[in-house]
């Protein structure tokens, strides 16, 4: 199967995120994707480990079953800058629409789990004015921020530290035009 059509569905894109930066058994994939059933996630999560997306980091035999522990295969959930530039319109269209729907289900979760002094959620949009070369500088930037709060094991030494998704969407604010662009009609302002 062709990797954007393996990123592009709920369910995988949801155990991606599960697995990104952490190693989980299949078991304690269950446990965090509830209202996925067992073999509905079992066929998703071999679709990503045939296509490269998940690794199988150790199996062992439990109760007379082989267990497998996985995390995602590094930078196989990411779709970069070039890769992003090369899809149809059709396919981006498509894998927005799945990672709104992945984000959507997820604030809901949160909300219907409060916990005290958490926020569900913050968010904020920004416009920026960048050069194509400044937006991949920011890209890389963010990158190496990112890198510093990944390492799942932070976890395990603090217990302050908590998991958060936090989720970019950088795209051209087609609502003003480049500042190099002359207005054609004063008129209209």
């Amino acid at each position: 199967m062709d990797r954007m059509k393996l990123i592009l569905h709920p369910v995988r894109m949801r155990v991606m995120l599960a697995l990104a930066n952490r190693v989980l058994t299949t078991q304690q994939l269950a446990d965090l994707l509830p209202d996925v059933a067992q073999t509905t996630l079992y066929r998703h999560i071999n679709l990503l480990l045939e296509g490269g997306i998940l690794t199988v980091v150790r199996e062992s035999k439990v109760r007379g079953t082989i267990e497998r522990a996985l995390t995602l295969t590094s930078g196989a959930g990411r779709i970069d800058m070039e890769t992003s530039a090369s899809l149809p319109p059709e396919q981006h269209e498509q894998l927005f629409t799945t990672l709104i729907a992945s984000l959507l289900a997820d604030f809901r979760r949160s909300l219907s789990h409060p916990q005290d002094g958490i926020p569900p959620a913050f968010y904020r949009q920004q416009r920026l004015y960048l050069t194509v070369e400044e937006l991949q500088a920011l890209n890389r930037q963010l990158d190496a921020l990112f890198a510093n709060f990944q390492d799942a094991a932070r976890q395990a030494t603090d217990a302050n530290v908590r998991p958060w998704s936090f989720t970019g969407i950088v795209m051209p604010d087609a609502a003003l035009p480049p500042a190099n662009e002359e207005e054609t009609d004063e008129a209209d302002v």
